[in-house]
């Protein structure tokens, strides 16, 4: 299965949404600033015929080497470019975060009615600025890295590869204290801070101290909820009296991992960030969304 893109140019859609905002104070997704010392590094390469979605601005993006000499359509013509594709990880040994796509210059990226929001499919040319370039990039971002205004520019942040977009960076939270239930299996941790995480997110527990069989709880859960400072997971029952006096929790995914880059600038609301339909295969734009501008 490869990425394709909706093709229809027929259907009729109504209105101009987002055009007659009372502000036109905002950032859109995947746009770099026209920066002469940084245009001339912008790549042109093809997206990955592996990729099941299409690609658009402002995604993290994996590298390859380009194809053998004797094209194929999983290896097009060395000479067209580098290979590019959705990038799982800043250090995945098969598919690392090199780069961030853009709309820029991207002229091959088919809009529709349906689907307003520039696309392409694999084996189409996406933009691509590189990791150290120093382009400045607009990136979705989650709203409460609004906190960061007024800090420095390389407060660290991370990269959610899933929804793509910028998220606080989370790295090794403290545990102050816990309790397990020995019956239900049920887990308490009291967080030395109020916790930025959500339940439904993978979290491992490490270098517990406490009493009892507090050791056996070391390993990774998922969240069931959280109150206040108190997140409560499920382990396994039976595993014996346990009390924790401390220990760390690291948040799985990429929460724990500082992307290098600088905060620019912060927007929260009235920034166009993309909203994909994987069900209509379309895409659409959220005139409300929150973007920041990195330097990469």
């Amino acid at each position: 299965m490869v990425a394709t893109i909706p093709t229809n140019p027929y259907v009729q859609i109504g209105g101009n949404n987002g055009l007659f905002n009372t502000t036109s104070s905002g950032l859109r997704q995947g746009t770099a600033y026209p920066d002469p010392s940084t245009r001339f590094r912008l790549r042109a390469t093809l997206l990955a015929q592996s990729e099941t979605i299409p690609m658009w601005g402002g995604v993290g993006v994996y590298l390859n080497v380009p194809g053998p000499t004797t094209p194929s359509t999983a290896n097009p013509s060395y000479s067209l470019g580098e290979i590019c594709g959705r990038a799982v990880s800043l250090t995945d040994p098969n598919k690392p975060l090199a780069g961030f796509s853009v709309f820029d210059e991207a002229y091959g990226m088919v809009t529709s009615p349906q689907s307003p929001v520039p696309l392409i499919g694999s084996g189409g040319q996406v933009n691509v600025y590189p990791l150290g370039s120093l382009a400045r990039i607009a990136v979705a971002c989650d709203p409460s890295i609004i906190s960061l205004r007024g800090g420095p520019q390389g407060a660290q942040v991370s990269w959610d590869f899933t929804n793509q977009l910028l998220i606080p960076y989370l790295g090794t939270l403290a545990i102050s204290s816990g309790t397990y239930n020995n019956t239900t299996g049920a887990v308490a941790l009291t967080m030395t801070v109020a916790p930025t995480f959500s339940a439904g997110d993978s979290v491992t527990l490490a270098s517990l101290g406490g009493t009892g069989a507090f050791a056996s709880l070391n390993g990774t859960y998922t969240v069931q909820s959280i109150s206040g400072s108190v997140v409560n997971l499920t382990a396994a029952a039976a595993l014996g009296a346990a009390t924790i006096t401390s220990g760390n929790l690291t948040v799985g995914g990429a929460a724990s991992q500082a992307l290098n880059v600088k905060i620019l600038d912060i927007v929260n609301t009235n920034c166009e960030t993309v909203v994909y339909n994987s069900t209509a295969n379309t895409a659409s734009w959220n005139y409300s969304g929150s973007c920041a501008v990195i330097q990469i």
